[in-house]
Formats: structure tokens, C-alpha cells, sequence
């Protein structure tokens, strides 16, 4: 008789036994699948929320540190710019090889200038690229700037007494309070934030620059080659990488790819234990059938074949339904992760399908080779 097909009539025969085996490779491929879909979708995910928050290449004015001093007497020192940045030099920032590979290109303007009276310090930057460019500031009273508008740091509002919808007095222009900061902790607490436009035109600078922030997408992104080609373009800035934010940003992500791995091989772990388990039960329970069967003249490796064969149906059949159960699994529970455009990821479906098979027929080896070993004498034991 056909092995396979003796087999198959016997996994039919006991259909609760084959449901049973199945379930622990089913359940195990299956959560899988799931996990290690929506922990793939997930790592793209926190990565894009990464690169939201905050800068992490710095292009500033190249200085030089120069000692000043008179005969013997030491002054101190101070820092020489030997160029300066404008508006103009975003383009050539944003006009890169890797241009694909940045976000964005924030330009600040920092000056000192009398406020209703008070001398402080305003921040210019583009009023569209508040939100992109500061996403975890909190503001009172408002939730976005135009030009003629400012917002406040919470020192500053303390300081000028002022809040939303007050007024506040500079270079002959009155400029609408559209919001109060929450205290971040940072220097902007003591800062008056305007758009960039007005600043330049409070400082007598139009097009003038102190720095820019760009944000290059860490995911894989060359952070060494951007700063390079920046760097180019702009011969006489100083080009820096926020190193800290980068390899931050880089653990975090590696972390979570780490946590989702070793959850994912625990649950097949489990899988495979559970198909030895279940195999091991059956062999016991058949120890007469075995031995009938030994007897009528099956051979050792016919037994093992029979078995072998058995698992292996139910292995394949599980593990293709584990995959597909996971992928809609994964695929319908993503937005509860936060994942906003879930897609159907289908490499650990594959793996997935492969492994719960593997998984079977390597759990049935140990059971397998134990019936082979049975002989008819122990059959008889059994009646």
C-alpha cells in the first residue's frame, strides 16, 4: 500500500487527533505572521515619528576662535564669522544628490530687540514650518503663527505680562500675541518666536540667516555623506551632525526589531514543542496499531514513513492557514498599533509557512523513530 495515501486515510480516520496536532502549529505560524508583520510595519512607523521630531543636521556660519588681548594683558576672545547664510543657500540645500533623503530645511534667524519695553531675544523661523520643525512644542491660546504674529516662551509671557491676544510693541510695529508656550525647558522659554520675515525686517537683515536645521530621514539615510554634500554646496558653513539624535534614533528602532525577533522565535519555539508533544501522545495511544502493523510485515523505515507522512500533511495544511490567518490578523489590527496605511507584508507569511512546516516534521523525528523501534511482542503487552 501507498504510504502517503495510508497516510492520509488515517489522518481523515482521526480527525480529531490531526485538528488537535494541527492547532499548535496553526496557532503558532499564525501568531507569528502577525507579530512579525505588524512589528515590520511598526519599525517603519516609529522611524517616520523619529524623523518628525526634531533636526539632526546643523548648518551654521564657519567661525574661527581669536584672542584678543594688549601687551600682556589677555581680553579673552571672540568668534570671527568668515561667511554669512541667507535665504538663498536653502536651495542650494536642498539641491543635493541626497535630496530624496531629507525632510526638511528649516532657516532660524536669532536677534536681540526691544519688546514693549524689555530687551529679549526673537526667533525667527518660517511660520508654515513651526509645526514640522518644533512638533512637541504645547501652545496656549493658539495653534499656529502668520506674519504680523507672535508667540511667546512662557519666561518671556511672565516677563512682558502678556498673553494670548495681547500685543506686543517692536520697531514701531505692533505684533498680535497668537499664543503662549508651555515651558519646554529649552531656551525658547525666554524667547519671543515670530516669522522669520519679520524678525529679518526687526533686525535690518532681509534674506538673513543664523542657521538652518535639516532633518534627514534616518531610516538607512547616510547621515556622514549628507553633511558632506552640504558641506559642498556651502564651502563657507559648518556643517555638523547631531550625532546623538542619529544613533538614538538608530537604537530605538534596532531595540524594537531586536523585541519583535525574539517574541516571534519564542511563539515557534512553543509551536514546534507543542507538535512534539502531541506526536509523542499519539504513539503512545497507537502502540497496538504500531505493533499490528509491524507484525503484518511493515518495516521499521515504513513505520517511520508513516508517521513522517502523517505530520507532515498536517504541518503543511497548518502552516499555510497559520500564514493567511496572520496576514489578515496583522493586517486588520494594525491601526490599533498606530499604523495609519497598513499593508499586507508577505515575507514572513513565506518564512512563517516554511518554518511551521519545518517545525512539524522536525518535532515527529524523536516520535517517529520510537514507533519504528516498536516491536509486536510489546503490542501484545499492550492488549
Amino acid at each position: 500500500m501507498n504510504i502517503r495515501k495510508l497516510a492520509w486515510k488515517n489522518l481523515i480516520r482521526r480527525k480529531s487527533r490531526a485538528v488537535f496536532t494541527g492547532l499548535g502549529i496553526f496557532l503558532g505560524i499564525a501568531t507569528f505572521v502577525a507579530i512579525s508583520s505588524i512589528t515590520s510595519q511598526m519599525e517603519g512607523a516609529v522611524q517616520d515619528q523619529l524623523d518628525r521630531f526634531g533636526a539632526n543636521i546643523v548648518v551654521s556660519p564657519q567661525t574661527e576662535q581669536v584672542s584678543l588681548g594688549f601687551g600682556d594683558i589677555a581680553l579673552g576672545g571672540t568668534e570671527v564669522a568668515h561667511s554669512r547664510l541667507t535665504m538663498a543657500d536653502k536651495e542650494r540645500i536642498a539641491s543635493i544628490h541626497h535630496k530624496d533623503r531629507i525632510r526638511s530645511v528649516v532657516p532660524f534667524l536669532m536677534t536681540a530687540a526691544d519688546a514693549s519695553g524689555k530687551n529679549i531675544v526673537w526667533m525667527g523661523l518660517p511660520a508654515a514650518d513651526v509645526a514640522g520643525a518644533r512638533p512637541w512644542w504645547k501652545i496656549h491660546g493658539g495653534t499656529g503663527l502668520t506674519r504680523g504674529e507672535v508667540l511667546l516662551g512662557a519666561e518671556a509671557a511672565t516677563l512682558l505680562d502678556k498673553g494670548p491676544g495681547g500685543t506686543v510693541t517692536a520697531g514701531n510695529r505692533r505684533y498680535r500675541v497668537a499664543g503662549v508656550l508651555h515651558p519646554t525647558g529649552e531656551k525658547e522659554d525666554g524667547m519671543i518666536i515670530a516669522d522669520i520675515a519679520d524678525v529679518q525686517a526687526l533686525a535690518k537683515k532681509p534674506g538673513a540667516v543664523t542657521y538652518f536645521e535639516v532633518a534627514a530621514l534616518c531610516k538607512d539615510c547616510p547621515v556622514e555623506e549628507i553633511v558632506g554634500q552640504i558641506g559642498e554646496s556651502l564651502p563657507g558653513a559648518r556643517v555638523s551632525a547631531i550625532r546623538q539624535v542619529v544613533e538614538s534614533r538608530k537604537a530605538a528602532v534596532d531595540q524594537f526589531r531586536r523585541l519583535g525577533f525574539g517574541v516571534s522565535a519564542i511563539v515557534l519555539l512553543i509551536g514546534g514543542l507543542m507538535v512534539l508533544v502531541t506526536v509523542m501522545g499519539g504513539v503512545q495511544e497507537r502502540t497496538r496499531e504500531i505493533g499490528v502493523l509491524r507484525a503484518v510485515g511493515f518495516r521499521k523505515r515504513s513505520i517511520f514513513s508513516l508517521l513522517f507522512w502523517e505530520t507532515g500533511w498536517v504541518s503543511l495544511l497548518s502552516s499555510l492557514l497559520g500564514a493567511g490567518t496572520g496576514i489578515a490578523v496583522a493586517y486588520l489590527a494594525s491601526p490599533a498599533f498606530g499604523i495609519d496605511h497598513p499593508v499586507i507584508v508577505f515575507s514572513p507569511a513565506i518564512f512563517g509557512a516554511f518554518a511551521g512546516l519545518s517545525l512539524g516534521l522536525i518535532g515527529a523525528i524523536p516520535p517517529a523513530r520510537r514507533a519504528a523501534a516498536l516491536s509486536p511482542t510489546e503490542a501484545i503487552r499492550s492488549l
